[in-house]
């Protein structure tokens, strides 16, 4: 069912896929804490990403070493980079969840690296124009200045600023927290 062709087979694999995540999530949400369920979401996902880098991993280390690569081993090469960071953030994060949030591992040094390989990444995605069908991605060039542009100023507006954003992430705790306050039905949550 979800292998067909054509716009139907994109649309069933969107739906089914979000409908199963999203009913099996509330459904088990219900019962379990919240730091459960995030630990379990993240593991999930680490599957998931693990199968993306294992099923790239051959194209995109033939893209690496291609004399004279085409845009769509830009492409290619910028996917399996993409899931790699994503990998490798999920991994961290569930680290540092089971290691019970400690400061020094949300400041290590190895974050910037991971999440650098996410940028390099997508600059690979920008750099393919029209490396699909001939017009996707269309040209970014001015984009990706932009982006990089304000992304410099906001990382100086914020570090010269240093903004207080616990009051507003606090007032945002009812809409975001925990929905089902887990425990509340059959007693006191897990320890």
């Amino acid at each position: 069912m979800i292998y067909n062709q054509g716009p139907e087979g994109i649309r069933q694999v969107l739906y089914l896929t979000s409908l199963l995540l999203v009913v099996g999530y509330q459904t088990i949400n219900v019962f379990v804490p919240n730091a459960d369920m995030i630990v379990s979401t993240r593991i999930l996902a680490a599957g998931i990403y693990s199968t993306v880098v294992y099923a790239y991993a051959r194209d995109a280390w033939e893209a690496v070493r291609k004399p004279e690569p085409d845009k769509s081993d830009y492409l290619i090469l910028g996917i399996w980079l993409s899931f790699v960071s994503h990998l490798a953030q999920t991994t961290y994060a569930i680290i540092y969840r089971l290691a019970d949030a400690p400061k020094w591992l949300l400041n290590a040094e190895v974050v910037p690296f991971i999440v650098g390989v996410s940028m390099v990444a997508a600059i690979l995605h920008v750099a393919a124009t029209g490396g699909i069908k001939e017009g996707v991605p269309r040209r970014s060039r001015v984009a990706l200045g932009l982006g990089v542009g304000c992304a410099v100023i906001m990382v100086g507006a914020i570090i010269a600023t240093r903004p207080d954003v616990a009051p507003v992430i606090e007032r945002a705790r009812p809409w975001i927290g925990d929905w089902f306050k887990t425990g509340s039905l059959g007693g006191p949550p897990p320890a």
